[in-house]
């Protein structure tokens, strides 16, 4: 039997005029891009991005080529809104002087893949510009002609009291940090997961840590399994803080939802991760009626799925490339936020802006099979 998966987020936002794919982040493990400060002066508590620089790198995943792809050139970054003063990039492709002081430009390369990169350099929360809501961070590209906008934000929060975060961080099997990609060039993907103070960035020993994987039947646990998944003892400071999982390309079949769950004082944090494997000989079309993972003011994003065949290669054009026939498929709906499943939607009805808003986004799994 042949079984398949795919994941499509989905976001309500207001303007509904772009595509956001998924934007790539990379930082020092153990560190996210959360801006923390004390509001009486205006320094970040936790993360200083001038000691941890944080790189933005776009993530477009194009279903037909069953691939993360490179944009193409004539790209942009953009602060906060996407117009044309807010542009982060000159027209030589350099960083503007007034954010010099902020970002660089860069590359990161994955999976023999080289992508454009925005370097985080300095703290976007200071004492002289006393920032207070979340910043916003758009890469705008194409590919195959068709323009997309990714999008992250960095959320900017006060510290008060003892809040606590679940941090996730992702190597590849070379090393390279935020790469969730199982390929050719990457035999494994590695997740670290461990509970944070916000105020100082202390890691909690004595937090418990787990795994789960959403499969047909919701979320369950994830346990270890040779040659598919493996889970070990994370440590920092010689002191085991956390968990790490690593998943190999059996476990992934094309993109799965997986998340960390960590339980401390009778409180439970999650945070979602969405691997993809790019070996299986098959993949989905998710046939949304919605191009991007946005979904605008009165608007509806209706699925229709098909399966195909992948081409590895020149001289197969003439191929019949559609496996659509004899499978069936099967949807699942969870929240962005927490992973929790949200009943009564058919992503073949539609899901709506107001539904999106309603949930905080959510992850549509689709589910093909095949006898």
């Amino acid at each position: 039997m042949n079984n398949i998966s795919k994941i499509k987020s989905l976001f309500a936002y207001e303007d509904g005029d772009t595509i956001t794919p998924r934007m790539g982040v990379q930082i020092a493990p153990g560190h996210g891009l959360q801006q923390f400060y004390n509001a009486e002066n205006w320094t970040v508590t936790n993360t200083d991005l001038s000691q941890h620089p944080a790189t933005l790198f776009p993530q477009a995943y194009s279903g037909r080529a069953g691939a993360v792809v490179v944009p193409s050139a004539g790209y942009q970054w953009y602060l906060n809104s996407i117009t044309d003063n807010a542009g982060i990039l000159d027209s030589h492709g350099e960083v503007k002087e007034a954010f010099e002081s902020f970002f660089e430009v860069t590359t990161v390369t994955q999976n023999g893949k080289t992508f454009p990169a925005l370097a985080i350099i300095d703290n976007l929360v200071s004492p002289s510009n006393r920032i207070a809501s979340d910043i916003y961070i758009y890469f705008v590209g194409n590919y195959g002609g068709k323009v997309f906008t990714c999008e992250q934000v960095i959320p900017v929060q006060a510290v008060v009291g003892n809040a606590y975060q679940l941090l996730v961080s992702a190597v590849g099997a070379d090393g390279t940090t935020g790469d969730e990609v199982l390929s050719d060039g990457n035999d494994y993907v590695e997740y670290s997961a461990f509970l944070q103070l916000m105020s100082t960035g202390t890691p909690i020993a004595d937090a418990v840590i787990t795994f789960e994987h959403f499969g047909t039947n919701g979320w369950e646990p994830v346990t270890h399994i040779d040659g598919m998944t493996q889970i070990s003892n994370y440590s920092s400071g010689g002191t085991t803080v956390g968990k790490t999982l690593k998943l190999y390309p059996g476990a992934v079949d094309g993109q799965e939802l997986f998340r960390a769950k960590a339980v401390f004082n009778n409180k439970t944090y999650y945070k979602t991760m969405e691997p993809t494997d790019e070996h299986d000989p098959y993949y989905i079309v998710d046939g949304c009626s919605v191009a991007g993972d946005t979904v605008k003011a009165g608007e509806t994003a209706v699925f229709n799925p098909k399966v195909y065949k992948r081409h590895y290669g020149m001289g197969e054009e003439d191929e019949d490339v559609t496996a659509s026939e004899g499978w069936s498929f099967a949807y699942t709906v969870v929240r962005q936020d927490t992973g929790a499943t949200v009943d009564g939607l058919n992503p073949a009805v539609g899901i709506s802006f107001a539904t999106l808003k309603e949930y905080n986004g959510v992850a549509v799994r689709i589910n093909a099979l095949r006898a």
